[in-house]
């Protein structure tokens, strides 16, 4: 009898830490649940009548304190007005869920501790059709298998989410070990990629350590839509092999030289790992990406990321900088959690895109004038920092021919260039690139989504 008491007080010990240990995660109250009455007396006080109950409370614990967990990720910079600023935001928590309230009260932009006025934020409506290939980049060994099926059991529902926010998929796969084992190239066929998943088995994985690194380059060398956004979507338990290490993968890469391998091809890195392999956060957050913890439900992950690439806002400040800085400290205020969550972004980076909006080109024509404001303050920049090299990227609207919104967007292009090498900028720093209505960041049927979308995005390539 002191035996059967004695195992109960433990378990009612130990399921307080975890209520404790729950409350202090989401900030939230503690209801104690009373055991069942009519609990059998003769039962066996070790076996455990719900095996899962600890995993459920840790688990619900983390869900609702990754809810409370706000980030914000720059997509562009519009630096044609200087010394106004407009960044393209994207606004969500740690889960990847859409943060609905942003506005001027609740925003704030810092430079060098000091905050800058907001002047507007404005929800941007989503893209008729915006278009991303997908790359499931996948870890097959053995412990892997039920995060396979997962992949399996949830694709289907994924791709449908997709559609209805409007965005034009296509989907790949890599799967991986101590070496890259099999490449799909993307397909716009959700049951050609079901095929190549259903008969994946895991096995294998002696070392601790994996080949992500490895799987990551292969991704680099796939063949993507020119128009199409880059999306890498890294399922793995283990850590990564890294250059110079012993162990069963080997590789030339290591974390520093895929970030810029990454951020060179434009692509964005949403890692589903073990909460605590913090390197694979690295690689997301410097790509413009985001992570996700293993042990989330993996339908909610798919579905809460998918909607953060349409969750976009363009917060607009004034600085009072002579030259473009090197970075900003943006805020947002849970009114709520009575919490300012803050969050510094370089502006000079690798992969990013600074628009020029409001270029003076005439309906259909690619000359410009003598004297462009918004080309001066792209010189100067350029001037000032004389190591950086960029990608012009001309973009139209969706109204007219599509050859012929192809051909001007790639003479837009090349007219910024030629601008800036008159303006004294080695024309070797420069490369251009057209994508015409290809690329739309807002939708078409709107007059304030055409004129998004009619932009000149220069893309840091080297700095």
């Amino acid at each position: 009898m002191y035996k059967i008491i004695k195992l109960n007080i433990y378990k009612i010990i130990n399921y307080s830490i975890l209520a404790m240990i729950a409350f202090v995660l989401t900030g939230g109250t503690i209801s104690l649940v009373a055991q069942n009455s009519n609990q059998n007396p003769n039962q066996n006080p070790n076996q455990n009548q719900n095996p899962n109950l600890e995993f459920d409370i840790l688990n619900k614990a983390k869900l609702e304190a990754a809810k409370k967990e706000v980030d914000l990720t720059i997509q562009s910079v519009d630096i044609s007005k200087f010394p106004t600023i407009k960044i393209l935001v994207e606004a969500m928590n740690k889960l990847g869920e859409p943060i609905d309230s942003l506005s001027p009260d609740n925003v704030y932009i810092f430079e060098n501790g000091e905050r800058k006025k907001i002047i507007s934020v404005e929800k941007i409506p989503a893209a008729e059709k915006v278009a991303v290939d997908f790359v499931f980049v996948v870890d097959k060994t053995g412990s892997m298998q039920p995060n396979i099926d997962a992949v399996k059991n949830n694709v289907i529902s994924f791709t449908q989410r997709l559609v209805k926010r409007g965005i034009d998929y296509r989907i790949g796969l890599i799967l991986f070990s101590d070496e890259v084992e099999k490449v799909y190239q993307p397909t716009n066929n959700v049951y050609d990629f079901l095929d190549w998943i259903s008969t994946v088995k895991a096995y294998g994985g002696g070392d601790e350590k994996e080949n992500a690194l490895e799987a990551l380059v292969s991704a680099s060398k796939l063949n993507y839509r020119k128009e199409a956004s880059k999306v890498i979507i890294l399922i793995t338990d283990a850590p990564f092999h890294q250059k110079g290490e012993q162990g069963d993968g080997t590789t030339n890469q290591d974390i520093n030289s895929i970030i810029q391998l990454m951020q060179k091809h434009q692509m964005r890195l949403f890692a589903i790992v073990p909460e605590k392999l913090t390197q694979y956060e690295t690689i997301a957050k410097s790509t413009r990406g985001n992570w996700f913890d293993l042990d989330y439900p993996f339908s909610t992950v798919l579905d809460n990321f998918s909607n953060q690439l349409t969750n976009l806002y363009y917060v607009t400040y004034l600085s009072n900088k002579s030259e473009i800085p090197d970075s900003i400290e943006i805020g947002y205020y849970d009114v709520k959690q009575k919490k300012l969550f803050k969050k510094t972004i370089p502006i000079v980076e690798l992969g990013r895109k600074l628009i020029l909006e409001h270029l003076l080109f005439d309906v259909a024509s690619f000359s410009l004038p003598d004297n462009v404001e918004e080309l001066n303050i792209l010189a100067e920049f350029m001037q000032s920092k004389p190591n950086i090299k960029i990608v012009i990227e001309g973009h139209t609207d969706a109204v007219g021919d599509i050859k012929a919104n192809q051909m001007l967007s790639e003479k837009r292009a090349i007219a910024v260039k030629e601008y800036l090498v008159k303006k004294g900028i080695d024309e070797n720093r420069i490369q251009t690139v057209g994508f015409g209505k290809s690329k739309p960041i807002a939708s078409n049927a709107t007059l304030f989504g055409r004129q998004l979308n009619r932009r000149t995005e220069i893309v840091i390539v080297q700095k």
